[in-house]
């Protein structure tokens, strides 16, 4: 058959395809990883390329037979640095502009919502797990068995010119380590700057997870960067006036290209470190610039990538600094799920607390080599503030299991869980605040005020069932505990987003901080309508008026809390200042405030009912 009847048939869906056995078969020229990779492979059993990224186990040149002359995986790749690029009339395409997500995603543009936020409904991240389908040829497939590796290619040199500059590179990643890292340490900073300094040298060598991890680090530390400081100037246009949609679209597109790396590297079938850290930032990523839910199918890919690259278990053969690695990521896929279990009530994750593990060792990135690991410092270190989100994982998930189940209206365990989140507390206190103040000399404010707010959360999750008088569990304590902790969540929600001291962490307001602050406001007005009339309401009002304000202003940044604001809204109309408390009714209110705390449902604003029953609760759906 001629060739040109053969493409021709590869074109005709509706024709049949000439025989597999009379197929010109192509002579394969590259090995499998360096064809995923678009990289010059030297034809070597193993190959260069894959001595120098670790995974000579899988180099492979069997192949399974193309159905179309000219699929993706059918280019031979040469030099990387002379002919990366594929020719325009092949399957791979360079991203598409910066207001559409990347080809490979979905090919819909995204449509921006009100402050040119675009809403998170419009670009939810079930698109990452689509099967996409390449439009130009129908019947092009693949010569693996993952459900991602259908649809366009991108080139390597596409991708890699998506990143800024070297220089404004080096800023994010330096941002990132001296700013939010403590926060979410899953790296070894050494040994990141070594692979840093090593893409640099040599990009087009690079491992493509390990590069969808770069992506993902400036994505999230863009969103903690004020659009006009000087450091960022180069990424804008000169007398830009929308800076600040300009960030917002860039950090997308960036994670975006996250995505896209992690799926040309086939991620859901091959793994390795590299890939279990990149998921991870994506995640944590998501968690606080989208929204917490959004994260939820890649947090169960991660977790099942991270049992089965053993990272909760010391491997043989594994140098000190390698078991190290392994053992944060670890750590950070159980305080991932810290997000879940807290802020959606009836998710148990107590089947996480049967894993058996390691913790890391709570020292400074300096203290791990290879041959051994220091032994821990009694001050404060870079891992302290993980290693207490574990403990708080484990007593969240304790929590969370108890209020899923018949235990939640006992008394006993109330005031067990009570005490365990106070002793909490006082370490809290002990390691950050210097007799009883904040520390002006670090970031350890910060730290304290970011564990207060799990504690808080905690509160209002055990005593929700006790907090109101007409119920027949009602405790004067309870409610008062909610009240106060409503407040408190408010007041640290105030103070980052005003205090000098906490400016560098005003990016933490975008995303789970203000879910929290959300929650605690739907809960203290619940509490303030139960509350006597003598009871003076007017603190609370303009801690709610305020929390509105700041709301507002961070929308223009946060999808989170453009939704949150416009929730509060709604609360503010129907309980406003000058309200007068509403009589005590027969109104059934355990059927509308049951689910106060299931904020899933706050964020579907199509399907909320804004009728509020006369004692300000919201109605179940």
């Amino acid at each position: 058959m001629s060739q040109s009847s053969s493409t021709q048939d590869g074109r005709d869906r509706g024709q049949a395809q000439s025989p597999r056995s009379h197929r010109r078969k192509r002579k394969v020229l590259s090995c499998e990883q360096c064809r995923c990779s678009k990289l010059k492979c030297d034809r070597k059993q193993p190959c260069g390329a894959c001595m120098r990224r670790g995974c000579q186990l899988s180099c492979s040149f069997l192949t399974t037979p193309s159905v179309v002359t000219g699929s993706i995986n059918d280019h031979p790749t040469s030099n990387p640095s002379s002919s990366n690029v594929p020719p325009r009339n092949t399957f791979a395409a360079p991203l598409p502009p910066l207001r559409q997500p990347v080809a490979c995603l979905d090919d819909r543009p995204e449509r921006p919502g009100p402050d040119g936020i675009q809403d998170s409904q419009d670009s939810r991240w079930e698109a990452v797990l689509q099967r996409p389908f390449p439009e130009h040829d129908p019947v092009a497939v693949t010569d693996t068995l993952s459900p991602f590796s259908i649809g366009p290619s991108i080139s390597l040199q596409d991708i890699i010119d998506i990143l800024p500059s070297r220089t404004i590179c080096d800023c994010l990643v330096s941002h990132f380590f001296n700013h939010i890292s403590a926060l979410f340490p899953i790296l070894h900073g050494p040994t990141f700057q070594k692979q840093y300094v090593a893409f640099m040298q040599q990009p087009y060598e690079v491992d493509l997870s390990w590069l969808a991890l770069l992506f993902s680090m400036c994505s999230l530390t863009l969103n903690t960067m004020e659009p006009s400081d000087p450091r960022l100037a180069d990424l804008w246009p000169k007398r830009s006036h929308f800076k600040e949609q300009e960030a917002v679209t860039m950090s997308r597109r960036l994670q975006q290209t996250a995505m896209v790396c992690l799926i040309q590297d086939q991620f859901f079938i091959r793994h390795k470190l590299s890939t279990f850290e990149a998921l991870l930032m994506v995640i944590y990523n998501l968690s606080y610039n989208e929204s917490v839910d959004q994260g939820w199918a890649l947090l169960g890919m991660a977790l099942n990538i991270g049992i089965a690259l053993r990272c909760n278990v010391d491997s043989q053969g594994l140098n000190h600094l390698e078991t190290e690695r392994r053992r944060r990521c670890w750590v950070g896929i159980l305080t991932l799920h810290t997000y879940q279990a807290i802020l959606f009530r009836d998710i148990d994750m107590s089947f996480l607390l049967d894993i058996k593990t390691t913790m890391p060792a709570d020292v400074n990135d300096a203290d791990i080599t290879q041959e051994g690991v220091s032994r821990p410092s009694s001050a404060p270190t870079q891992m302290s503030v993980m290693m207490f989100k574990v403990r708080l994982f484990r007593i969240s998930t304790q929590i969370c299991h108890h209020i899923s189940g018949p235990s939640r209206l006992e008394v006993e365990p109330l005031n067990k869980f009570d005490a365990t989140i106070a002793a909490e507390q006082q370490r809290w206190d002990s390691t950050y605040l210097v007799d009883g103040a904040p520390n002006i000399l670090d970031s350890s404010y910060a730290y304290w005020c970011i564990l207060q707010t799990y504690a808080h959360q905690l509160y209002l999750l055990l005593h929700r069932p006790f907090r109101h008088s007409r119920s027949p569990h009602f405790l004067t304590t309870s409610r008062e505990r909610c009240i106060a902790s409503s407040a408190a969540l408010m007041d640290i929600h105030r103070q980052i987003y005003e205090v000098p001291l906490l400016r560098p962490y005003l990016w933490l307001l975008r995303g789970v901080t203000s879910l929290k602050a959300l929650h605690a406001a739907v809960a203290l007005n619940s509490c303030l309508l139960d509350m006597p009339s003598s009871f003076e309401l007017g603190l609370y009002r303009e801690k709610l008026n305020k929390l509105v304000l700041r709301m507002e202003d961070l929308s223009r940044r946060s999808a989170i809390c453009l939704k949150a604001h416009r929730i509060l809204l709604q609360l503010q109309t129907q309980f406003g200042a000058e309200n007068q408390q509403l009589p005590n009714s027969g109104t059934r209110f355990e059927s509308t405030i049951e689910d106060w705390t299931d904020m899933r449902e706050w964020f579907g604003a199509d399907l909320f009912n804004w009728n509020l029953d006369n004692v300000g609760n919201i109605p179940s759906i």
